[in-house]
C-alpha cells in the first residue's frame, strides 16, 4: 500500500492512501496537484480548516470533477454553502459501513471540540486495513485490531509535559492553547498504549499530527 504525507500538522493536514484515496485537503491546491490525476476520493474528518481548505477542495473539484468527496452529516451544509455540489458528497453517519467502489469505510467518534471522525478504512482487493484519525482527545472508545496500517495522533509527548508546560506559560502570563490541545488532542504516550492493545504482530503504524510548538 503506497503512502503519501502531503502535510501532518497544525499547519495543515492532507494524506493519500493507495494513490487513489485522499483523508484531508487543509492544504494549498499546489501541493496536492501532482497527485490529482490519481486522485478519486477524499473522505473529510472535520471542518478546522487545517484540515479543510475549501478553496483547494472547490478547485480540486473543478479541476477533477470525477472526484467524490465522504464526510459526515455535520459537513454537508458547509460544503453546499461554498459551492459544492450534492451530487459530488457522499454523506457518511456514524459507525455505518459502506462500500464505495474500491473501499468499504466505516466513520467512528473522534473527541474533538467539533463533530470529527476517524475511519476504518478497507482497500476490497486485498483486504488491507487502514485506521486513520486524529484531533481527538481519547481513542478508549474504538478497537481497531489487527489492522495493516495505522494513522494515529501522536500530538504531544505526554499529559504530563504538556501540563508542565501549562503551568509555565500561566506563571510568565502568557497567552497558551496548550489547555485545548491537552483537551482535544492524543499524547504520544496515550496513542502507543493503544496501539499496543490493538496492532498485529505485521501492523504498521506513523503517528501524525505531531505538535509544532507555541
Amino acid at each position: 500500500m503506497k503512502y503519501q504525507i502531503i502535510s501532518s500538522s497544525s499547519k495543515g493536514n492532507c494524506y493519500i492512501y493507495n494513490q487513489d484515496l485522499m483523508v484531508d485537503i487543509g492544504v494549498a491546491f499546489n501541493k496536492i496537484k501532482p497527485y490529482l490525476n490519481n486522485v478519486k476520493l477524499i473522505l473529510l474528518t472535520h471542518r478546522h480548516s487545517d484540515h479543510l481548505n475549501i478553496k483547494t477542495l472547490k478547485k480540486t473539484l473543478y479541476e477533477s470533477p470525477n472526484v467524490k468527496v465522504a464526510c459526515g452529516r455535520f459537513l454537508v451544509k458547509q460544503l453546499v454553502d461554498n459551492g459544492i455540489e450534492k451530487s459530488s458528497i457522499y454523506v457518511l453517519e456514524l459507525d455505518k459501513t459502506y462500500d464505495l467502489g474500491k473501499y468499504i469505510i466505516t466513520p467512528v467518534m473522534a473527541i474533538h471540540d467539533v463533530p470529527n471522525f476517524g475511519y476504518k478504512i478497507i482497500i476490497k482487493k486485498d483486504n488491507y486495513k487502514i485506521f486513520h484519525i486524529t484531533d481527538t482527545g481519547s481513542l478508549s472508545h474504538i478497537e481497531a485490531k489487527d489492522y495493516n496500517w495505522y494513522s494515529v495522533e501522536g500530538n504531544y509527548e505526554s499529559n504530563e509535559e504538556m501540563e508542565r508546560r501549562i503551568v509555565e506559560a500561566k506563571k510568565k502570563g502568557e497567552y497558551t492553547y496548550l489547555q485545548r490541545a491537552k483537551e482535544n488532542h492524543m499524547c504520544q504516550i496515550d496513542t502507543l498504549n493503544w496501539l499496543d492493545k490493538n496492532k498485529g504482530v505485521d501492523s504498521k503504524y506513523i503517528l501524525i499530527h505531531q505538535h509544532e510548538g507555541d
